[in-house]
C-alpha cells in the first residue's frame, strides 16, 4: 500500500499502503498484549469501534488529490486538479473518467486511470484514516517501549508490519501513540522491514471531530505542506448525483 517517492518522483501515486476496503466489525491482526491495550486505547480515543464502522462516507483532500469515499458501496470519487474526474468502484475497478467534464471513452486512456485507482486511494486513504487500521486482519503490532515524538512529548512506540497483505506488505512503521491522549502523534515510514532507519517520521495532528470520530488533518509542521490533508468531512448522507457528476464537486458541500 505504500510508494511513497514513487508519486513525489513520477507523480503518480504515493506511498502505496495498507488499507482494507472496509472496516472489520472485529480486531482480527496479532498484537502483543501491551501493543493490543494500546491499540484498543487508540480506537476508544478516536470515537470507538462502532462510530467508525457506522461512517459511510468519508471526504479528504491529500497530496492536491480530492476523494470521497462511500465505504459502503466501495464507491470512490477522484479528483485532480479542476479537469480529472474519476468515478470508480474499489471492488469491479470499473467506472468512467471523465476530463473537463467529457468522458474518456477511449480504452486506452481511460483504463490505466481505472487500473490506479486502487492503489492510489489505498495509499491517500491510509495516510488519513492510519490510526483506524491498527487491528485490522494481516496487521502485526509489538510493543517498542516507551519514547518521544521529535516534538519531546512522551509518548509508547508501536512497531506496525504486515502478513501478506496490501501492495507493498514489505514496509514497517513505528507508531508514537500519546499518553495523555492515546492519539497517534507520530509515524516513521520504513520501505521495507529490515531497513535500520525510516525514510521518513512525520506528525499526526491536529484531530478534530467530523461526525462521530476524531481525524486527524496535520502531516507536517509546516502549515503550506501538501501532505497535510484538507477538506475533511464525513457526511451522514451524499447526494447519489454526487458520484455520477462529470465535473468537480464544490467541496463545501460536506463542510
Amino acid at each position: 500500500m505504500r510508494l511513497f517517492f514513487l508519486y513525489l518522483f513520477l507523480s503518480s501515486s504515493m506511498l502505496l499502503m495498507k488499507c482494507s476496503t472496509t472496516a472489520p466489525t472485529q480486531a482480527t491482526g496479532t498484537a502483543d498484549p501491551k501493543a493490543a491495550a494500546i491499540a484498543k486505547e487508540v480506537m476508544q480515543a478516536m470515537g470507538g469501534r462502532k462510530a467508525w464502522e457506522d461512517t459511510r462516507f468519508l471526504a479528504w483532500t491529500f497530496n492536491n488529490q480530492y476523494h470521497l469515499w462511500d465505504r459502503k458501496t466501495n464507491d470512490l470519487r477522484y479528483e485532480r486538479g479542476d479537469s480529472l474526474v474519476v468515478i470508480s468502484n474499489l471492488d469491479t475497478k470499473l467506472g468512467q473518467v471523465y476530463l473537463r467534464g467529457t468522458q474518456v471513452t477511449d480504452t486506452t486512456k481511460a483504463n490505466p486511470w481505472l487500473r490506479r485507482m486502487y492503489p492510489m486511494w489505498a495509499n491517500n486513504s491510509y495516510w488519513f484514516v492510519m490510526p483506524y487500521k491498527l487491528q485490522d486482519a494481516g496487521v502485526t503490532l509489538k510493543y517498542v517501549g516507551e519514547g518521544q515524538t521529535q516534538a519531546g512529548a512522551p509518548a509508547d512506540i508501536l512497531e506496525m508490519t504486515f502478513s501478506k497483505v496490501g501492495v507493498t506488505p514489505d514496509n514497517k512503521y513505528l507508531l508514537a501513540v500519546d499518553k495523555k491522549s492515546h492519539l497517534v502523534t507520530e509515524w516513521s515510514y520504513f520501505a521495507k522491514y529490515t531497513d535500520p532507519n525510516p525514510a521518513f517520521t512525520r506528525p499526526w495532528t491536529n484531530y478534530q471531530r467530523y461526525g462521530n470520530i476524531l481525524l486527524s488533518s496535520g502531516r507536517s509542521t509546516d502549515p503550506n505542506d501538501r501532505l497535510n490533508i484538507k477538506d475533511i468531512a464525513a457526511p451522514a448522507s451524499v447526494s447519489p448525483e454526487i458520484f455520477s457528476s462529470p465535473k468537480p464537486i464544490n467541496r463545501s458541500l460536506f463542510k
